[in-house]
């Protein structure tokens, strides 16, 4: 029985050891983002930082959105019309990539990603509120997941306004160029938060205890 908040933290940090591999194709959009922006500083010269900045990670993000494209369409065919899907998922994949080419900003860049948890994150909180599960059930359409859906709904509520808060938090502390450091290895830093909340979630309901 985990009863008090240490022991919750406890039983939280210890499902980090329980994590199954991670894909590989995590770690591309990072990898070519790290390697893009000091090729591009050297080829562009220091006086066109800003512009090495927005190319390597436009091309990155686009990498990143290719990779989860199928899975992002996957999961809106659960809940809209081919056509609508196709529609918003072409939104969704091009509107980021038109903004930042056309902004040529790194400071935008930065938001964009705060953007995206604000937008995931609001989407949660609306079928918190209104007592949906339709969200979480398009992540998790497995059968026996179905009982813990309205829990892993306020989960994804709190998973994604903690990380734009992160967010938000280093934009202000650290340098741009360190940044892009934190952007590479948010994929990866996302998923193994993601997979023991997830597991924590789990757990607790079976356990009988509130989340």
């Amino acid at each position: 029985m985990y009863r008090h908040p240490f022991d919750l933290v406890r039983m939280f940090l210890s499902l980090f050891q329980d994590l199954p591999p991670m894909s590989r194709t995590l770690y591309i959009p990072g990898a070519v983002l790290l390697v893009g922006y000091p090729v591009l500083s050297v080829a562009l010269g220091p006086d066109n930082e800003g512009q090495a900045f927005v190319t390597a990670f436009l091309v990155a993000l686009a990498v990143r959105i290719g990779i989860g494209f199928e899975g992002m369409v996957r999961r809106m065919l659960t809940r809209y019309s081919a056509m609508r899907t196709a529609l918003l998922a072409l939104v969704f994949a091009g509107v980021p990539l038109l903004v930042l080419a056309g902004v040529d900003d790194p400071l935008w860049c930065q938001r964009m990603q705060s953007l995206f948890y604000v937008a995931i994150g609001g989407i949660f909180l609306m079928d918190v509120l209104k007592g949906r599960v339709a969200t979480a059930a398009s992540f998790w359409p497995d059968e026996e997941m179905r009982s813990h859906l309205p829990n892993l709904t306020r989960m994804m509520v709190v998973y994604n306004f903690s990380f734009l808060l992160l967010n938000e938090t280093l934009i202000q502390t650290i340098h741009a160029s360190h940044w892009l450091m934190f952007w590479a290895l948010l994929p990866v830093i996302g998923h193994m938060v993601l997979r023991a909340m997830v597991l924590t979630v789990i757990n607790l309901d079976d356990d009988g205890q509130p989340v």
